[in-house]
C-alpha cells in the first residue's frame, strides 16, 4: 500500500459536523466532478480511481442531499491502468448546484463556506482525498501535492495552506496546476491538520529512522574518508623517515625531530592528535597537533634532499 492511500485510508474516517461535511464536499465537487445532461436530466458526475474516496463523497452527498445516486464504471485506454470510478448523482442536482454555486463562481462561494478554521480543514481534507498525493518518508524526496485543473482553484487551495503557515507553492503540471510542499515538517503538519493522525506517527517515525540512519552513515563515510587520509599520510611519512635512516644518523637530527620520527615509527595508524597525545606520555611534554605536523614536515624537508639519490 502506498502512503498516500494509508493517509486518504484514515482520512474518510474522520467525522465530521454539517459545516465541515459541507466544506469537504465542495472540494469533491469543484474538483472531480462535472455537470452533465443525461437523457434530459440534469446529472453530476464524480470521477475517481479510489473506492475508498468514492465512499466518502456518497457519505456526504447521502447525508447533507438525500441525493439518488448511480455507480459506473469507465475503462481507461491503457487497460493496465485501473478503471475509472464514476458516481452520479441523480437527485436534488439543482439544489446542489445553487447552494454551491456550481454554475455561477463557485470560488467565491469556497470562500464563503470556509469561514472558520475548521471549514478551511475541511475543504483542504476533500481536496487531498480527491487530488492529492505524498510521497512515502522512506524516499529520497519529501513531497505532497494538491492537483487542480483551474488556476483560481490551485491558488485558492494554496492560500486555504498557507493560512495555516505551511508554505505552500504552486507549478504547472500537465493539464493543470499542483500546490505542493517539500519540507518533511510542513507535510507532517499538514497530514495532522486535515486529521491522519495515526498516518503522522507513521511519516514522523519513518522519517526520524531514515535521517538517523543518514547521519550515521555520513558519519562512517567521514571517518573512513578521514582513515585513509590518515593512512596515505602515514605512508608518505614512513617513507620518508626510510630515506633519512639510509642517509642521515640521528646524532645529525635535531632532538625534537627525531622524537616525532620515532612516534610515527612506533604508532604508524595514529592521526595527528593521537601523535600530539602520545608524544605528551611519553617525553611528559606538550605539543600541540600544528606542532606534530610541522615537525613532519621538517621530515619531508630533510628527506627530499636524498629522494633523487635514493
Amino acid at each position: 500500500m502506498t502512503f498516500t492511500k494509508t493517509v486518504k485510508n484514515e482520512l474518510v474516517t474522520v467525522p465530521t459536523v454539517h459545516k465541515e461535511m459541507l466544506a469537504e464536499f465542495a472540494a469533491f465537487l469543484n474538483l472531480a466532478s462535472e455537470f452533465q445532461i443525461v437523457n434530459n436530466n440534469k446529472v453530476i458526475e464524480f470521477q475517481t480511481k479510489n473506492p475508498t474516496v468514492t465512499k466518502r463523497f456518497l457519505m456526504l452527498s447521502k447525508a447533507l442531499y438525500d441525493t439518488e445516486t448511480e455507480l459506473l464504471q469507465k475503462e481507461q485506454e491503457n487497460f493496465s491502468k485501473k478503471p475509472i470510478i464514476v458516481l452520479r448523482l441523480i437527485k436534488n442536482v439543482e439544489e446542489i448546484i445553487n447552494e454551491h454555486d456550481y454554475l455561477g463562481d463557485p470560488i467565491e462561494n469556497i470562500r464563503l463556506i470556509t469561514y472558520s478554521d475548521l471549514t478551511k480543514i475541511a475543504f483542504l481534507r476533500g481536496a487531498f482525498l480527491v487530488s492529492g498525493s505524498v510521497n512515502h518518508p522512506k524516499t529520497s524526496e519529501y513531497h505532497l501535492e494538491i492537483y487542480a485543473h483551474k488556476q483560481d482553484e490551485i491558488i485558492l487551495i494554496q492560500t486555504l495552506m498557507n493560512y495555516f503557515g505551511l508554505n505552500a507553492r504552486i507549478t504547472k503540471r500537465r493539464k493543470g496546476y499542483i500546490a505542493y510542499l517539500k519540507d518533511a515538517e510542513s507535510i507532517s503538519d499538514f497530514i495532522k491538520l486535515i486529521g491522519a493522525y495515526n498516518a503522522v506517527f507513521k511519516f514522523e517515525d519513518i522519517r526520524i529512522k531514515r535521517d538517523f540512519n543518514n547521519s550515521i552513515n555520513r558519519i562512517i563515510n567521514c571517518e573512513i574518508a578521514n582513515e585513509k587520509k590518515t593512512f596515505k599520510a602515514s605512508e608518505e611519512h614512513l617513507k620518508n623517515i626510510e630515506i633519512i635512516r639510509k642517509h642521515l644518523s640521528f646524532n645529525e637530527i635535531d632532538d625534537k625531530i627525531v622524537k616525532v620520527i620515532e612516534l610515527r615509527e612506533k604508532y604508524p595508524e595514529a592521526n595527528l592528535s593521537e601523535l600530539a597525545n602520545h608524544y605528551e606520555t611519553e617525553y611528559d611534554e606538550k605539543i600541540s597537533r600544528s606542532g606534530i605536523n610541522h615537525r613532519l614536515n621538517k621530515v619531508k624537508e630533510l628527506a627530499s634532499n636524498y629522494k633523487e639519490i635514493r
